[in-house]
């Protein structure tokens, strides 16, 4: 699933051999390698969030977002 998700490969690699334990930080999926890239990824998907909620609540539909992050 978490290939299909887009998380890097050797995450989702580690994650299954060593069964979603031992990982160095938890954010969108648990991450086992390459921790900054990880974390400014994180924050890059949290303002994108924060952005398009705050849009959605000043009036703009879904559809209208959708379509205006293609």
């Amino acid at each position: 699933m978490g290939y299909f998700l887009g998380y890097p490969y050797d995450d989702v690699h580690e994650f299954i051999v060593q069964r979603g334990e031992n990982y160095k930080v938890f954010g969108t999926w648990k991450v086992y390698t390459n921790v900054e890239q990880a974390l400014t990824t994180f924050d890059s998907y949290r303002t994108c969030t924060q952005y398009l909620t705050y849009i959605y609540q000043h009036g703009h539909s879904l559809a209208k977002l959708a379509q205006a992050t293609r």
